[in-house]
């Protein structure tokens, strides 16, 4: 007898799945990040030493967070419309975006300086390196297609399943906790210097959401995740001491 789940189930069932499979990865290789005796030991020594040089950590994330989401809609998991792939109004959709925008640029900024004030430090954003390189706009620009369409993946079966105010809000929610669940996420969280990239992020995520929530197009929320994290960057990049860390590219 063959099990056949509806639409919503099954969509819902691979994409927790798959934050399964990153909640699996992500905490393995954390903890085999100390040098181990042994075949094992010796097979981490050589992904830690040949995986920079691979970019295979590049490779890895454009798969997890760029090929996965793609294969679902290719197995018709998904479909374009809970992406925000389909039945666009880009008129209306640009308004929203400019508006949401600028009121968000202008909190952000209050909130970073507001940051930088308590803890006693510049704004503390390794990313901020990317922009001293040839084209480091890119960088900024594959950073949101990566999460934004990953994003996009984890709140379709919420939308389905709780509607469409709920559902965006339900997603965000489940991005948060995947995340704190990461070992390494926590541990980056105290430790200054890491922790400014993750708050980035997830201060990025609920405006981007929002967005959606009212034109619900996949491609303004990168244009518009795009451009806050260029600004800030940019920001961070004039206020911060010489010799800052640079951030993972």
């Amino acid at each position: 007898m063959t099990l056949s789940l509806a639409y919503p189930s099954r969509l819902l069932l691979a994409v927790l799945s798959l934050l399964a499979a990153y909640l699996l990865g992500t905490n393995l290789a954390w903890a085999l990040r100390l040098p181990r005796p042994g075949r094992l030991g010796q097979a981490v020594e050589f992904l830690r030493l040949w995986g920079p040089r691979l970019r295979l950590n590049d490779a890895l994330r454009l798969a997890y967070y760029l090929l996965l989401p793609y294969l679902v809609l290719y197995q018709g998991w998904v479909t374009l419309l809970d992406l925000g792939l389909a039945d666009l109004d880009w008129i209306q959709g640009l308004g929203l975006t400019v508006a949401l925008g600028s009121g968000s640029l202008l909190l952000l900024v209050l909130l970073w300086r507001q940051h930088a004030r308590l803890v006693g430090t510049a704004w503390l954003l390794p990313q901020a390196r990317w922009l001293e390189q040839p084209l480091g706009w890119a960088f900024v620009l594959r950073e949101a297609i990566l999460l934004e369409a990953w994003w996009a993946l984890c709140r379709s079966p919420m939308l389905l399943l709780a509607g469409p105010y709920f559902g965006v809000y339900l997603g965000l929610l489940l991005i948060y906790g995947v995340g704190l669940l990461n070992t390494r996420t926590r541990y980056e969280l105290g430790q200054p210097g890491l922790r400014e990239g993750i708050v980035l992020t997830a201060s990025i995520a609920p405006v981007t959401a929002t967005l959606y929530l009212f034109i619900r197009n996949l491609w303004l929320c990168i244009l518009l995740h795009f451009a806050l994290r260029l600004v800030l960057l940019q920001i961070a990049r004039s206020v911060s001491p010489a010799g800052a860390p640079a951030g993972k590219s």
